[in-house]
């Protein structure tokens, strides 16, 4: 038996296909991945990156999705890097290939970062830089590869410029500094720009110092750094190392004129803070990713929810690391939206046209947020605090100061302090 079709049902059932086919086309989720140190000697704060990351996408998935993809949802997948080379190139690599990820984001440690991200380049796939500051991540010409952070060369100039700022303020400052820091690819670009820098500037560095892997006891390196007598000391550690070395500066009584002037690392880190006495850190300056002080609803009210959820998980305040997680999520949803697609390579153009100057995305704390033709975002810029009566608090610049704070400059030895 035959059956006839009328005019009007092959029009309905090629209608039917169009919009079936155009559904099929829509994808019902983009899968973003991410290289953390979920576990290791980062471990606190590949975990505070991932509930920052989280909370985004939850927020996006509530919200609707991603609009010009019909509402697809976002789903995040995790690889631990383990805060090591090797592990984070083969999980990057699990991702793109078996994950089949639209694009990746991390991975923290620069030593990590490094080879990872030029896996992505190799599959054309986009690297969202997270926490990794080693200048070449973004200078090596890898059109697939992006920083919203500062690079290494912007946290040694703000150390710097702080220095310089209080020297002009007060009348006085160090002439002598010393450098101690950790062995990979994070401590040595720190520490050459660092050396750049002081020349140009003027300072002698009377003692330039690398830790060697899994240290246990710094005593050797204090010896050096007493026998050097710098004014001030410039460290670079990340949260085990750091508290190795503050409990034992303090135990042997180590003291600076001018103080500990520590990059970001472990002393950016909450668990830290809840590990040490509040002694040991006393008057340190920080160069903060994210102004510390602004970070429990004073500037953002309308992110209170946000930073109550993160307490609620972690049992802390807000850290720059979750802040950069959240972020992160809001400029790949920015990106997805402008391209239409999930497809890496048009995602991939999408994220070089980024320019945001509202939003969520600003959360971490820019102004803006627009990649130079290197893939960084040339608006980063952190701040500088210092430990005062037990808390973080803006010192420089001076414009992001309360008014009623001013730096310890220079700071009391360890005898003269309650």
């Amino acid at each position: 038996m035959t059956h006839s079709i009328s005019r009007r049902g092959v029009l309905g059932i090629a209608a039917t296909m169009a919009l079936g086919s155009k559904a099929f086309a829509q994808p019902a989720e983009v899968v973003i991945g991410w290289i953390l140190p979920l576990t290791g000697v980062s471990a606190s704060v590949g975990q505070q990156t991932r509930v920052g990351a989280q909370i985004a996408t939850d927020q996006i998935n509530a919200a609707g999705g991603i609009k010009s993809l019909g509402g697809a949802r976002i789903r995040l997948v995790f690889g631990d890097s383990q805060s090591k080379p090797d592990i984070g190139v083969s999980e990057t690599e699990r991702l793109i290939q078996r994950e089949n990820v639209a694009a990746v984001a991390g991975a923290f440690n620069s030593a990590v970062t490094f080879p990872a991200s030029e896996v992505a380049q190799r599959y054309k796939t986009p690297w969202l830089t997270m926490g990794a500051v080693k200048d070449e991540i973004t200078e090596r010409g890898f059109e697939y590869v992006f920083r919203l952070n500062n690079k290494a060369i912007y946290d040694a100039r703000e150390q710097l410029d702080a220095m310089d700022f209080f020297k002009k303020e007060t009348g006085k400052g160090p002439k002598t500094l010393a450098m101690f820091y950790e062995g990979s690819d994070w401590g040595r670009s720190h520490a050459a720009n660092v050396r750049k820098l002081a020349k140009e500037r003027g300072y002698d560095v009377v003692l330039d110092e690398a830790a060697p892997p899994n240290q246990v006891d710094f005593s050797s390196q204090l010896l050096k750094i007493r026998a050097a007598k710098p004014d001030a000391l410039i460290v670079a550690f990340y949260t085990p190392d750091q508290l190795l070395l503050s409990r034992q500066m303090m135990e042997q009584r180590l003291d600076l004129p001018y103080g500990v002037h520590s990059v970001g690392g472990g002393t950016e880190d909450p668990a830290f803070y809840k590990a040490i006495s509040p002694r040991a850190v006393a008057y340190y300056f920080v160069q903060e990713d994210r102004q510390v002080d602004a970070l429990q609803g004073v500037r953002y009210p309308e992110y209170d929810d946000l930073e109550k959820k993160f307490r609620e998980l972690l049992g802390y305040n807000m850290s720059a690391y979750g802040a950069q997680g959240f972020a992160t999520m809001y400029v790949l949803k920015d990106a997805l939206e402008r391209a239409a697609t999930s497809d890496r390579d048009k995602l991939r153009d999408a994220l070089a046209k980024t320019d945001i100057t509202s939003g969520p995305a600003l959360y971490v704390g820019y102004q803006r947020i627009k990649f130079d033709e290197h893939g960084q975002n040339t608006f980063a810029h952190g701040a500088i605090s210092q430990n005062l009566d037990g808390q973080r608090r803006t010192v420089w610049p001076a414009e992001s100061r309360a008014k009623d704070i001013k730096p310890i400059w220079p700071v009391p030895a360890f005898g003269a302090r309650s």
